[in-house]
């Protein structure tokens, strides 16, 4: 049997932190993931909505496949994708950030440029302060919402602009999953986020969905409760492969 293992990365093999770039790996979680990555039957996917450079360079495991920019941008072994609808909305991503100037003089803002993608972040800010980033952001993107030309979701205190492309994270797993062309092969995705929900959705029927954290509504199949309890379940999968890889059984879920 073999297995395809989908890891997103802020909240899941980090904690959620101040600011997104303090968000690091440590060296013992990189070890594990390392050895993860050289299992035999384990085929390892990193699937973030950062940037591909910025996910690549925060992971830093080579020849393993990464999903940057909520899908609209993959790489692995053979080689590099990008979404094609994507490429013609880089114009407008641009005229968006500088449209969100004025947020930047709101203490504890961050408006990052993803290239495809921009994501306001509120975490820093007072209960004011994100009240007032929140209302403003939409004031500067409801032109072009209404308009259809960018999607916009809402995480854990940020705020994420996209392309109007029936494109997410749950797509590119199934892209990608066709791609490795890897036979019965089983898909396990772990994530904690709302953008996580689109690949829960799409594995409901064909492989595992676990997500870190409660949500009033999911899609997962299991709950963890935090990033620790998300590396105690990637030793057992680790462990049931190497010694017996037929019978790699999930943990009950949690209540």
């Amino acid at each position: 049997m073999k297995y395809i293992l989908l890891l997103d990365y802020d909240g899941t093999l980090t904690p959620i932190v101040k600011t997104p770039e303090l968000a690091k790996l440590s060296s013992a979680n990189r070890r594990h993931l390392k050895k993860l990555a050289e299992t035999k039957d384990l085929t390892v996917c990193i699937v973030s909505g950062r940037a591909l450079k910025d996910i690549k360079n925060k992971v830093k495991i080579p020849d393993i496949y990464y999903i940057g920019n909520h899908g609209f941008e993959m790489e692995g072994p053979q080689g590099k994708m990008i979404q094609s609808q994507a490429k013609k909305y880089l114009p407008l991503m641009s005229k968006i950030k500088k449209d969100l100037k004025p947020l930047l003089k709101i203490k504890g803002v961050i408006v990052e440029d993803k290239k495809f993608t921009l994501s306001v972040h509120y975490r820093l800010a007072s209960p004011s302060g994100a009240r007032k980033i929140k209302a403003l952001t939409e004031k500067y993107l409801k032109p072009y919402a209404k308009a259809k030309r960018i999607r916009v979701t809402y995480g854990k205190k940020v705020i994420e602009i996209r392309p109007p492309i029936k494109w997410d994270k749950g797509k590119a797993v199934l892209w990608i999953l066709n791609a490795l062309k890897i036979k019965d092969a089983i898909p396990i995705y772990i994530g904690d986020d709302v953008t996580d929900e689109d690949a829960f959705r799409v594995l409901k029927k064909i492989g595992v969905a676990v997500r870190v954290g409660r949500a009033k509504k999911s899609c997962a199949d299991y709950f963890l409760r935090e990033v620790g309890e998300v590396y105690k379940l990637l030793h057992f999968i680790q462990n049931v492969i190497e010694s017996s890889p037929s019978c790699v059984k999930m943990p009950k879920r949690k209540k």
